[in-house]
């Protein structure tokens, strides 16, 4: 059960009507520096800056997002409660200069992406409360539609839920430099060579093989 803030229960209980919107922040790799940047869109029009929940600390903090047409689509989160490895995707705008930034300045490949669900009040038009985090993950696909003449290409991003980093395996317990700093074992010996062994079944073979 996703929880909601006291603000926004508050708020829905009121009953003026709901105005949702959807905010994306990507930290890609600047291609130049090699440093990290973080960009955000989100589903209304111009610039805003707002609170948000942050998915990484469980803190408040103060993003800056662009709209006007950044953000096109984001298909439905699964509400899943176990470490299934969710993929969601995000259709972006081709043409806007902040989205080519993000894409094509830096380096979308794993970066780090967070979806947020935020309410505006129907008067005011601000936030009822800080945006709470809807999705937390990596990108793991970002390729770029090229429309032909006269039509509209976009960009759709693949991001998969930060579950998957439970999949990942350390190359480093696969070679024998590290296992035989567990007490000279040496059970991964020939792991680095084996696979340039010839087997000859039922024949006799001359052919030297060389002890490391």
């Amino acid at each position: 059960m996703r929880l909601a803030d006291p603000a926004t229960v508050a708020y829905l209980q009121s009953r003026k009507g709901v105005k949702p919107r959807d905010f994306l922040w990507i930290t890609g790799k600047n291609r130049s520096s090699g440093l990290p940047e973080s960009v955000g869109f989100w589903s209304d029009w111009h610039t805003v800056t707002v609170p948000v929940i942050s998915g990484e600390t469980g803190l408040e903090t103060t993003r800056t997002y662009t709209g006007s047409g950044t953000l096109i689509r984001i298909d439905a989160i699964p509400l899943v409660s176990d470490l299934t490895i969710r993929t969601v995707r995000v259709k972006l705008s081709q043409l806007n200069e902040a989205v080519a930034l993000a894409i094509r300045g830096y380096d979308p490949r794993f970066a780090k992406v967070e979806i947020h669900r935020g309410m505006l009040d129907l008067d005011t038009n601000s936030m009822v409360a800080p945006a709470l985090p809807h999705f937390v993950g990596r990108v793991n696909q970002a390729p770029i539609d090229t429309p032909a003449a006269g039509a509209e290409g976009s960009i759709t991003l693949s991001v998969v839920s930060h579950s998957r980093e439970l999949t990942k395996t350390n190359p480093q317990k696969r070679s024998d430099e590290t296992q035989r700093l567990r007490s000279g074992d040496r059970g991964r010996r020939w792991s680095g060579v084996a696979g340039q062994w010839d087997f000859f079944w039922g024949v006799h073979n001359k052919k030297a093989i060389t002890t490391p």
